[in-house]
């Protein structure tokens, strides 16, 4: 068998040719082919995606889903065996669920010793899986394959990369066993450099409907989703609601920041106030902003007009999705915008009208605002610390371009809320799915070294996420984040939910609950794996200083934590 030629080669061609950044590879012992692939495009020079190891398979996936949410680009998660899918699965059908294009890989054995190439016995005894890994992914990803041969490897692994990056994007997977990477592989003389996926567009006719709509509209409003982390679909969604004067709300569960909060039509994360009014609703890339699901606003006024503008409005990961849409401008949200916006302006808008609702909504934001300001003062009279003194003190220390990912659950809100962001990376949400926050603030780390990243994290989440894993990969890769465990000592919204559900119940009258209770660790000296920072804070007065600390640690190439105690509830009004 050949060292040069084989099946390793032909991956890494194909990576290269798919223009890929980063191969985040969690090991296994399938991947020798692979890594001599590796050692040979160090040793030669060759341009090609840069190698990382990382310990933890939802960690490689994580990082892979943020980087590739920031910079568009899709990149290659390579991981181990079935065992590997299994660990890293959540995290592939959370990258799924955000339409995150991923190529995944994993291998196999196929002849188990019984030629004279000897994959080793462990794939005998415990890593084969009846059927192919294929079977284990293909509930979660777009597309499962098995490469079967040396022959057809390439084109596979260049097949799967260019279906993840089709609408809908989402994660594909191939699976190839050893004996075929460790098989000759003829290279072919000339190998194509494989364009980026076309940008798509809604129809002329489509757009002029949908303009018209607005231009008659009296009160129509934007509802925003996930259209952040594209700079162009931010900064095309700020001109189009600035000309018509559309007020714009984020979606609770919104992943990304989608509109500057300056902006004097951003008015929160709150449908429900304005859906009485509400005669238009244009839903950006915003798939479900009202719940009970059925409470849309053609129920609340008479003549409501709903227009979805996404590339993929019908998510395929959801069991249940009604948005009662009239009108669909299925297409690049950016290019959508930018063609409405030119729209609007040919037809030409009632200036009365846009004047009258610019000072509506002027009045709603500063509202809006002002309300953010009054917590943050009753916040500081405090004895206790609570989010909006933890993240007024943030914005005091950290430098303005600050990237803030946040894990937690009864803070998310309120963090959100005091996170005053004003472009389209102020603000990431961690993938559905608990125990995934660090591996995507390294991946947002990776693709934004410059900026610090701060993690808001709860004490219930952080024990969910590989945390000794991701500070390894964050002191060898040169990505320290400051992680801020917003810490209650208990698993808060099992409490609400249990009182909710019953409020007259034993566990409410006797204060005998479980599933809540956390012991009360110092989770902040898990820093000192690694040489970091960390520090316990109770006090609000030791808060600035603290933070600063954490700062000047992660400034000098190390990892922070700060384990701050809050009240049960992590918020007290």
């Amino acid at each position: 068998m050949t060292n040069y030629h084989d099946g390793g080669e032909a991956i890494f061609e194909a990576f290269r040719n798919l223009s890929v950044d980063y191969v985040i590879c969690s090991p296994g012992s399938e991947w020798p082919p692979f890594w001599e692939a590796v050692a040979r495009q160090k040793r030669d020079g060759t341009p090609g995606p840069i190698y990382l190891d990382c310990g933890h398979e939802t960690i490689a996936v994580t990082m892979a889903n943020a980087y590739t949410s920031i910079t568009g680009r899709m990149q290659v998660v390579m991981l181990h065996a079935g065992a590997g899918l299994l660990q890293g699965s959540m995290a592939v059908g959370a990258a799924r669920a955000m339409e995150t294009p991923m190529l995944v890989m994993s291998g196999e054995s196929l002849t188990y010793g019984e030629t004279d190439f000897d994959p080793g016995s462990q794939w005998y005894r415990n890593l084969s899986v009846v059927g192919g890994p294929q079977r284990l992914l293909e509930p979660l990803v777009k597309w499962a394959q098995q490469a079967p041969a040396p022959e057809t490897l390439y084109q596979t692994v260049i097949r799967a990369g260019e279906l993840a990056q089709r609408n809908p994007k989402g994660p594909t997977y191939v699976c190839v066993s050893m004996e075929t990477m460790m098989h000759d592989w003829l290279k072919p003389d000339v190998l194509r450099k494989v364009p980026p996926a076309p940008k798509t567009r809604p129809t002329a006719s489509d757009i002029e409907k949908v303009a018209t709509l607005i231009a008659k509209a009296k009160c129509p409003v934007i509802s925003a989703l996930t259209a952040g982390p594209d700079r162009e679909a931010f900064d095309a969604l700020v001109a189009f609601a600035e000309f018509a004067a559309i007020p714009v709300v984020e979606g609770q569960g919104a992943y990304f920041a989608n509109f500057p909060k300056s902006n004097e039509l951003y008015l929160g994360a709150k449908i429900g106030p304005l859906l009485k009014d509400m005669d238009l609703a244009l839903l950006v890339d915003s798939w479900a902003p009202w719940y009970p699901p059925s409470n849309t606003p053609k129920n609340a006024h008479e003549n409501a007009q709903i227009v979805s503008i996404s590339e993929n409005p019908l998510k395929g990961n959801m069991v249940y999705q009604t948005m009662e849409a009239g009108h669909y401008l299925e297409g690049n949200i950016a290019i959508t915008l930018r063609l409405l916006t030119e729209a609007l302006r040919k037809l030409g808008l009632d200036a009365d009208k846009v004047a009258e609702r610019r000072t509506r909504w002027k009045a709603e934001h500063k509202k809006w605002r002002d309300g953010i300001a009054a917590a943050e003062e009753k916040a500081a009279t405090k004895d206790v610390i609570t989010i909006p003194l933890l993240m007024k003190t943030l914005r005091e220390v950290m430098p303005a371009d600050t990237s803030y990912v946040d894990e937690t659950i009864v803070h998310a809100g309120d963090i959100r809320d005091h996170i005053l962001w004003d472009e389209p990376h102020g603000y990431f949400r961690a993938p559905s799915g608990l125990g995934q926050g660090l591996g995507y603030a390294l991946g947002v780390k990776l693709a934004l070294p410059k900026r610090p990243v701060v993690m808001t994290i709860g004490d219930g989440t952080f024990l969910y996420n590989p945390v000794i894993p991701a500070l390894t990969v964050a002191d060898e890769y040169k990505l320290p984040l400051l992680i801020i465990i917003c810490n209650n000592k208990k698993y808060a919204v099992m409490e609400q939910l249990h009182n909710r559900f019953y409020p007259k119940g034993t566990a409410i009258t006797t204060k005998d609950y479980y599933g809540v209770h956390i012991n009360n660790s110092r989770y902040e000296q898990a820093a000192t794996v690694v040489g970091g920072y960390g520090q316990l804070v109770a006090n609000p007065a030791e808060l600035k200083a603290a933070i600063k600390a954490a700062l000047a640690s992660v400034e000098a190439g190390k990892p922070a934590i700060l384990n701050v105690m809050m009240p049960d509830s992590g918020v007290q009004r």
